[in-house]
């Protein structure tokens, strides 16, 4: 009865793709991931496949990133380890158009989350305090990238300057998880600590820092999905 259930909603995610439209796509695949049995891997790695297409299509390019990520700890060898390359830059994020705006995209998403740990909803409450706070992130990037010290550091190091870099917001209450957000990734079968570098622990055959310790993007961020 499950089965039939998700390889229905399956059926008619892909036809909604065929058809030109992502959006029910996107509910349909949905709809088949929640009810897929997790014995059935390869099934799985199907359903992830196609909802990260849907959700590129629809312009949730980080969500569609997330969920080929998915697919890559399913099967390190299929095909999202190739849309991946083309899709992400040294982040783990949507590639942009320069590394100095890849830079800046990872600044300024550590940044917002270091800001809305500190807020109990983890959401701004309104337009006004988003614009004032990515204002403010503006403003310190400028800073950073006027400096040229980012010209000779490597993407490993670029992201634990963005990630020790403080900005004073104004907040009344700052959490004990905001004031230090950096996580510590260890290998538990080996009992050592992952560098950003190295293989993931997941076993996605994918560097650590654009697989689980990927850097979530604005959309994810502003969704409360980190």
């Amino acid at each position: 009865m499950t089965e039939g259930k998700w390889l229905r909603h399956y059926d008619r995610g892909l036809g909604s793709l065929a058809r030109h439209r992502p959006v029910e796509a996107v509910r349909a695949l949905q709809n088949a991931l929640e009810v897929c049995p997790p014995s059935r891997s390869r099934d799985l790695y199907q359903i992830c496949l196609f909802l990260g297409v849907a959700l590129q299509r629809v312009g949730f390019p980080q969500s569609a990133i997330k969920s080929w990520v998915s697919c890559q700890r399913l099967n390190k060898r299929g095909p999202t380890r190739k849309m991946l390359r083309r899709y992400t830059n040294c982040y783990g994020m949507e590639r942009q158009g320069s590394s100095d705006a890849d830079d800046w995209q990872a600044f300024s998403s550590i940044q917002i989350a270091h800001y809305l740990l500190g807020k109990n909803k983890r959401a701004f409450s309104t337009e006004a305090e988003q614009d004032m706070i990515l204002d403010l992130i503006k403003d310190s990037w400028m800073d950073l990238h006027a400096s040229g010290d980012l010209r000779r550091l490597s993407s490993c190091e670029k992201l634990a300057a963005f990630q020790s870099a403080r900005i004073v917001f104004p907040t009344v209450v700052l959490s004990d998880r905001a004031a230090d957000s950096s996580i510590i990734a260890v290998n538990f079968h080996t009992k050592q600590r992952v560098a950003l570098n190295d293989r993931c622990s997941c076993g996605s055959g994918m560097a650590y820092m654009t697989c689980c310790g990927r850097t979530p993007g604005r959309e994810e961020l502003l969704s409360g999905s980190f």
